[in-house]
């Protein structure tokens, strides 16, 4: 009796360790991304250096830029990091200096493209990656803001559409992460917004809603006046198809002294 008892104490640890390395395992081999976005403020508030050093500690695969200044300073941001596979978008938003949409990643990027928002002066900076042989498709933005009439509200409307029209076509053939300063507070139990409602109708949505995060109560614009703390402008978001990712953690990056005047935000994303 002793002797089975034996026997059947060490199959049942053998058993159970097994499952618990296996959900191990499992876990170790779940294809995942930590992306971040950040608008540096063409690097008027801080270095290149100052910035990737800021950010290290956090592990990023990929960090989305928009406002970034043209030449060396993503390779420079980068170097701190660890991110070594950089990419400067064609176009500087709005047409202005020091604007440009840029990628600093971990994991090689290939396949550039930049995506025309209607025109020149608006466009999505894209790449493509392999995590673990599975291709994500990279895209570094910065929307506009319609500030100036019907007739600028309506030029904005197009290229929001013509970029949102451009993902339609793709969802069912590639894995979108679009990571950036999208210039538009996220639906809330406040009201709809209707850029964020174009995507959510093509399958995307921001990592905020997934994580159940509350974005009413927080902000990453006007990061520079502690008045607008908790003002609600959270208007950088890390968006993906939510029907094969998902979101596994993520937040808006609070630094004891902001390096731009918005916040970095980031999302580990898995794929599902």
């Amino acid at each position: 009796m002793r002797i089975l008892f034996l026997v059947l104490t060490a199959f049942l640890t053998f058993s159970c360790g097994n499952k618990s390395s296996q959900k191990q395992n499992k876990k170790e081999n779940a294809i995942q991304i930590k992306v971040a976005a950040y608008n540096v403020e063409f690097s008027k508030n801080a270095s290149a250096i100052e910035i990737g050093k800021a950010l290290k500690g956090y592990d990023f695969d990929v960090v989305c830029f928009s406002e970034a200044p043209g030449g060396g300073w993503t390779k420079e941001v980068g170097s701190v990091m660890g991110l070594n596979h950089i990419l400067i978008g064609k176009y500087s938003t709005a047409g202005h200096k020091d604007k440009y949409k840029t990628i600093a990643s971990r994991i090689p990027l290939y396949n550039y493209e930049e995506v025309l928002m209607a025109d020149t002066l608006h466009s999505a900076t894209r790449a493509k990656m392999k995590v673990n042989h599975t291709e994500f498709v990279i895209y570094s933005v910065h929307f506009p803001f319609a500030t100036r009439g019907q007739a600028h509200f309506d030029e904005t409307n197009n290229k929001i559409q013509t970029f949102v029209d451009y993902l339609k076509e793709r969802q069912n053939k590639e894995l979108s992460v679009v990571a950036g300063d999208f210039n538009f507070i996220p639906t809330n139990t406040n009201a709809v917004n209707q850029y964020h409602k174009m995507f959510i109708d093509i399958g995307l949505d921001v990592s905020w809603t997934e994580l159940g995060i509350d974005c009413t109560k927080l902000n990453t614009h006007n990061a520079l006046k502690p008045e607008e703390n908790g003002s609600g402008k959270v208007i950088d978001h890390i968006m993906y198809n939510t029907a094969k990712i998902r979101a596994m953690d993520g937040n808006i990056v609070e630094m004891k002294k902001n390096l731009s005047d918005h916040k970095p935000v980031w999302a580990l994303l898995a794929l599902k």
